[in-house]
């Protein structure tokens, strides 16, 4: 068995055309020897925090199954995710999923599935979390923005899948809600 190709980068973006409406995601993983694997897919009625959400699950579930062993770098163009996995989660799960202002939390279903991944990935090797801010010109986010646009407007993208592992490939590219 070969070993695992190194993974360079992970972006992520979520999109909703109304909010609520049609909503996709895109995630975007690139590699070291240059080879890319682009995941995405969509909701009829969601939020644009659901699908920030839905493409981070997507890319941990990725790496959750990829073997990895090296760390690697996740970019998101949403502080609600960057900030509710790294600084908001524990004080959430402390006070019975509750805000700081005693209301629920919103989305606590995904928010349970990037805890239990975010567990598992970093078990495997660092996982660091990065903010990249959104339509800067940054390559691998803008890819993403145009992957989860196209899945909101109910277009079907085609998705750069060079030299990928199949057995990693079936398992995140399952439909959305589907336990991986």
């Amino acid at each position: 068995m070969a070993a695992p190709k190194l993974i360079q980068t992970v972006y992520t973006d979520g999109a909703c055309s109304g909010n609520p409406g049609p909503g996709g995601w895109g995630t975007v993983i690139y590699f070291s020897d240059g080879s890319v694997q682009e995941l995405g897919g969509g909701e009829a009625q969601t939020t644009n925090n659901r699908m920030e959400m839905q493409a981070a699950i997507k890319a941990l579930a990725y790496l959750a199954s990829s073997g990895r062993t090296e760390p690697v770098a996740l970019y998101t163009d949403s502080e609600y995710v960057k900030n509710g996995i790294t600084k908001w989660l524990a004080g959430w799960k402390k006070k019975g999923w509750k805000t700081a202002a005693g209301k629920p939390v919103l989305n606590q279903d995904l928010w349970n599935e990037l805890d239990v991944l975010q567990m598992q990935v970093t078990k495997q090797a660092p996982l660091e979390w990065r903010y990249v801010k959104g339509h800067s010109g940054d390559r691998g986010n803008d890819r993403c923005d145009e992957i989860a646009r196209a899945f909101s407007l109910g277009q079907t993208p085609k998705l750069r899948q060079t030299g990928l592992d199949q057995t990693v490939d079936q398992a995140v590219n399952q439909p959305i809600n589907q336990p991986i």
